[in-house]
């Protein structure tokens, strides 16, 4: 196997960017320099002519003074020659070591030299002066300033002969020729300086044309090389991924595509590999799925189906077809409402169209169906949504058929049903049995007590004896009749509720109890009570026993019971109060 260049894409097409950064930021800074060369040169230039300009008018503002011997013309002087004076500040401040910009800009200024164009003419003097041309150029503009400064002397002495009256026509003559002189040695110096510059600025061009032309075919070289060196790669790897792609379209999972890089395109042929040996692997799993699945729904006991959009069956176990009566091959493609009963479809419906919107499943939801041949089932299913990239497709649902249990559980209901009604007929009988039995029984107590009370001297031996048997025997029946009673009061009989005055029904109770009242010596207080809507002989009875507690539980002192009635929001509170030993809550 060929040993695999490690070198990445990526990496390759950083390095041709880096070089055409490279070349670019240096083509960049050429044409910056060049700017900056041009700019100086153009400043210089039009310096020159400034200067040139100065130093003319200072000649001639001089001469017309000598003329005329006017304040004015000495003062158009000045102006002038200030000028040139200018420029040589700054040229003597750029030559020192450590230069100050502003002593620099001032003096340029002065010489009529815009500020902007100062920082050019600084670069190019600080870092071109030993290139010949500039060279030459500078040591030009020396000479002619060395025959500038010679005006100041003239010009003073001419200013002294004014002012002294003593500027006679031969010290005139003198002074015109000094003058001539200066401007006739300038005049060739101020054109050579021109010259210089312009001479340079177009050899700089044309150096700077050369290297930029150089740069340029290295660069289309350099780019030309690492293409064809690139696109050879990938075409090889590009036709290897190709065969692969079109062998594994046609089901072939078996050869892997060989890796003829270590670059990109080789991870990416790694990764080919790897996705062939996945897709392997999840095909031997999506068939152990498909089995396991098919097991799952062909072994269950409920049914289990999918619905697409519109209701139709599109996949279903076999207990759907049993349930439904259908077989497969019919039920797949047939809607879920042409078999529910048409009262039941618009909720089934509308519980469907919730679920495939997103809205709320449905669960655990109980309806009736007709098998095919007609036959009424009741079912309980639960439907959910189907989802592929998060849009709802279809649903799945399951189904149970609970007809037998239902038909259980409505046999299980009229046995209750039938149970309750009997056990409603035994505690009415009950309640009203003992009832009957103890208004006798009240009775024969109360009077055989006021029978031993009143009248014992009449009771001989016997009689006291037979009272006993009667009281003995009264006390079991009462205890009998009791048990019966407290089992009737598990559930008692429809309440008859009618207006009734309540102090009668209370007096009838106390009556009841008169012989254990009396016997235990008793006071029954009852306040006045309203009439009320009750159940008159529930009533009684209920009276009846919270008197009867008073008296039984009474303690160590002679019963005393207080029977009230207070007035509620909506209702009223009736108390029987007693001074015994109490009720637990």
């Amino acid at each position: 196997m060929p040993r695999l260049s490690r070198t990445l894409i990526s990496t390759k097409l950083v390095a041709i960017v880096g070089v055409f950064v490279a070349v670019i930021s240096a083509v960049i800074g050429l044409f910056v320099l060049a700017y900056n060369v041009s700019a100086g040169v153009r400043a210089y230039v039009g310096g020159e002519g400034l200067w040139s300009k100065g130093q003319k008018d200072a000649v001639f503002a001089l001469t017309r003074y000598l003329d005329t011997q006017e304040e004015r013309a000495y003062r158009d002087y000045l102006s002038a020659i200030a000028m040139p004076l200018g420029d040589r500040a700054a040229r003597l401040e750029m030559e020192k070591p450590e230069l100050d910009p502003a002593v620099v800009t001032a003096g340029f200024v002065q010489g009529g030299i815009s500020a902007e164009d100062v920082p050019y003419m600084i670069f190019l003097f600080r870092y071109f002066d030993a290139v010949p041309y500039f060279a030459q150029a500078i040591e030009v503009w020396r000479q002619a300033e060395q025959q500038v400064l010679r005006l100041p002397p003239v010009a003073e002495a001419a200013r002294a002969a004014v002012q002294a009256g003593a500027l006679t026509a031969a010290k005139r003559s003198e002074l015109l020729a000094r003058i001539d002189d200066i401007n006739a040695r300038v005049t060739p110096l101020e054109q050579q300086f021109s010259s210089v510059l312009g001479s340079g600025a177009r050899e700089v061009q044309a150096l700077l044309l050369t290297v930029t032309l150089a740069i340029a075919a290295a660069l289309i070289a350099m780019g030309v090389l690492f293409a064809w060196s690139i696109s050879r790669n990938l075409r090889a790897s590009i036709r290897v991924l190709h065969e692969g792609t079109v062998r594994v379209a046609a089901g072939d999972l078996t050869a892997p595509i060989p890796v003829r890089s270590g670059d990109e395109l080789g991870a990416l042929a790694v990764m080919f590999n790897t996705m062939i040996d996945a897709r392997r692997e999840a095909e031997a799993a999506l068939r152990t799925a498909n089995d396991f699945r098919e097991k799952v729904m062909e072994g269950a006991t409920n049914a289990i189906y999918t619905l697409d959009l519109d209701g139709r069956f599109t996949t279903a176990n076999q207990r759907t077809c049993e349930i439904t009566g259908y077989p497969l091959d019919e039920l797949i493609g047939q809607t879920w409402a042409t078999m529910v009963p048409a009262e039941e479809l618009p909720e089934l419906m509308a519980g469907f169209i919730s679920t495939v919107q997103g809205r709320e499943p449905v669960t655990n939801r109980e309806c009736h169906i007709h098998r095919k041949g007609g036959e009424a089932l009741t079912i309980t299913f639960s439907i959910a949504p189907l989802m592929r990239d998060g849009v709802i497709f279809g649903v799945v649902g399951v189904a149970e058929d609970i007809t037998a249990r239902k038909r259980a559980e409505a046999e299980r209901e009229a046995h209750a049903q039938e149970l309750a009604r009997s056990n409603r007929e035994l505690e009415q009988f009950a309640y009203v049995t003992s009832h009957d039995l103890q208004e006798p029984l009240r009775t024969v107590t109360g009077f055989v007590q006021l029978l031993s009370r009143r009248y014992p001297e009449h009771l001989d031996g016997d009689a006291k004896e037979f009272i006993g048997y009667i009281t003995d025997g009264v006390a079991r029946m009462k205890s009998l009749i009791e048990d019966l009673l407290a089992y009737s009061r598990v559930q008692r009989a429809d309440v008859v509720a009618e207006p009734t005055a309540m102090d009668a029904l209370v007096r009838a109770a106390i009556a009841n109890l008169r012989g254990a009242i009396d016997a235990a010596e008793a006071t029954v207080v009852a306040e006045p009570l309203p009439v009320l809507t009750v159940d008159g002989s529930q009533f009684t009875q209920l009276c009846q026993n919270l008197i009867g507690n008073a008296i039984k539980f009474r303690g160590a002192v002679a019963p005393r019971i207080h029977i009230l009635a207070i007035p509620q929001e909506r209702d009223w509170l009736f108390s029987v109060a007693d001074n015994g030993i109490g009720i637990d809550a």
